[in-house]
């Protein structure tokens, strides 16, 4: 194997997951005793078909919560541009939750710092606003047209504008990356492992959360996480991501990284054509192929630590195991594509930490490029079949 060198730019960018979600878990490692944070989309929105690469795209359409005993923050998170457009649709959701039966003891909006915003929500007057509302054709479904069914009298409206303002922060971060560092650094440890270890972590909170904000969306209901069960989720990374144990949780990676076989690098590859030969349907080779790029994230994560022995100790038995069962069903007049894969996945690996880990080893080294331990699930024409 050739020796890997670290780029810690890599380890310690967190710039791979959406703005939304490093905001939600800037709060969520603020929370304190009795503290809950809510993610949830504005309006009825059909969003199903929607990616986690994409949340950044209708951040309009989201808020959060923070919720105690004596708090109830609500909060827009914005990254980008902050127009008198775009301000007007922030003020006029809040103008309608103001009015709601949950009292707000805080607004905030959020910013990122490299678009220069400026904090223009208040620009306008209640007068001026309540005139644009007043005069405005939108449909029934608008969010502009629900505050003008609501508010007929001016004084009314003024008093919730003048509520809303009194109540209003804004917030203009320069570097969310090291703010989250800084929350998490009591959290994960920091003191006490290594940088890796402690990124691998931050990584694996946020890919959760990412999961779960995405799983909330595609259902149509908010996602809530109460102190305790964030400590809970906390204590339980802690204990998968360790100077000795790696292990990815399998469930959240399989969701944010679904396999396309519109994908050229994909229905192109090698080890998709080498499960094409065991005449597997095409979900389970999606699965099968899921596995392998489980194994190919937890063997970055090896490299990341330095621990290439646990990459080549996996590697080397799982590739004892498929010459065994090779030898065994061609002794045995059973050797077809099918029969190696299957029966290379009932052998065991002690190296390997879960089944995921196992099968995704053997997929992984159906690729090409792979030397001396290459595996096939059918020879190429150029191998030679002993019989």
């Amino acid at each position: 194997m050739e020796p890997y060198i670290i780029d810690n730019s890599g380890i310690y960018s967190l710039s791979g997951f959406s703005y939304q979600i490093r905001v939600f878990v800037y709060y969520l490692s603020e929370l304190e005793e009795g503290m809950q944070i809510e993610f949830e989309t504005i309006d009825d929105v059909n969003m199903k078909k929607m990616k986690a690469q994409q949340l950044d795209e209708f951040e309009e359409e989201f808020k959060n919560k923070i919720v105690g005993s004596t708090t109830n923050i609500t909060m827009q998170v914005k990254r980008t541009t902050i127009t008198q457009n775009s301000a007007m649709k922030v003020l006029l959701n809040w103008i309608l939750l103001e009015s709601s039966e949950h009292e707000v003891s805080k607004y905030t909006l959020f910013t990122d710092s490299v678009y220069n915003n400026k904090d223009i929500l208040f620009n306008d007057s209640a007068e001026t606003i309540f005139e644009s509302i007043k005069n405005s054709k939108k449909t029934s479904k608008a969010t502009v047209t629900k505050v003008k069914n609501k508010y007929k009298e001016i004084e009314e409206f003024k008093n919730v504008y003048n509520s809303i303002q009194s109540k209003y922060e804004f917030v203009s971060m320069e570097d969310i990356d090291s703010a989250i560092d800084r929350n998490c650094a009591g959290l994960f440890r920091k003191a006490g492992i290594s940088k890796v270890v402690y990124f691998q972590r931050i990584k694996e909170l946020l890919q959760h959360i990412t999961v779960q904000i995405m799983d909330s969306i595609h259902s149509q209901k908010p996602y809530v996480l109460t102190y305790q069960s964030f400590m809970a989720l906390v204590e339980e990374i802690c204990s998968r991501m360790t100077e000795k144990i790696t292990l990815p949780q399998y469930s959240d990676f399989k969701k944010l990284h679904s396999i396309d076989f519109n994908d050229l690098s994909i229905s192109k590859s090698r080890e998709y054509k080498q499960l094409l030969a065991c005449e597997l349907p095409q979900h389970i080779i999606k699965t099968h192929l899921g596995y392998g790029e489980y194994y190919k994230e937890l063997r970055f994560k090896y490299m990341e630590l330095n621990r290439i022995s646990n990459i080549e100790n996996i590697e080397e038995m799982t590739h004892e195991n498929f010459e065994m069962v090779k030898l065994e069903l061609q002794k045995n007049k059973s050797d077809t594509p099918y029969n190696r894969l299957n029966e290379t996945k009932k052998q065991g690996n002690t190296y390997a930490q879960n089944e995921h880990v196992r099968f995704g080893s053997g997929i992984f080294l159906t690729k090409e490029g792979i030397e001396e331990i290459q595996i096939s699930w059918e020879d190429d024409s150029d191998e030679t079949i002993t019989n």
